[in-house]
């Protein structure tokens, strides 16, 4: 069992695996722990440092991670493979808008797929329809 030195300064962790320690011995071995438990050692490892709260604690450091930020909404941590680069939802539809002669002049188009795939086009001088069909193939509809 991994002990926390008996500085002042440390009382939240000491107080905090006691908790955790009283946990355990009251529930059989691999019981999920409570979202309250979570949420005090994700608040204790923003101040004190994940490394150091998750040897205290017997934790697993990707699983504290998922909790740290989280404020205290309540909200139970989402469990995503990829994490997006935006938080919207993606576009279905995208309108682009070009001169009434149909080709635009030149234009920059940045593109990321489902897949994470990227494509970045710069054009010059092309149909608006085989802009909108480049992207379509790219996206694999």
């Amino acid at each position: 069992m991994m002990r926390v030195t008996r500085d002042s300064s440390f009382d939240d962790v000491e107080e905090l695996r006691k908790r955790f320690e009283e946990f355990r011995s009251q529930h059989r071995a691999r019981t999920r722990l409570p979202e309250e438990l979570w949420r005090a050692a994700a608040e204790v490892a923003e101040r004190r440092g994940l490394n150091l709260v998750c040897r205290c604690l017997r934790l697993d450091a990707n699983s504290l991670k998922k909790w740290m930020g989280k404020g205290v909404s309540g909200s139970k941590p989402t469990y995503s493979r990829k994490k997006r680069s935006t938080m919207t939802t993606p576009a279905a539809f995208v309108e682009l808008l070009t001169p009434a002669t149909a080709v635009a002049a030149s234009c920059i188009i940045e593109v990321e797929s489902q897949r994470g795939g990227k494509l970045r086009l710069e054009l010059r001088g092309i149909a608006t329809s085989e802009i909108a069909q480049l992207i379509h193939s790219f996206a694999g509809h």
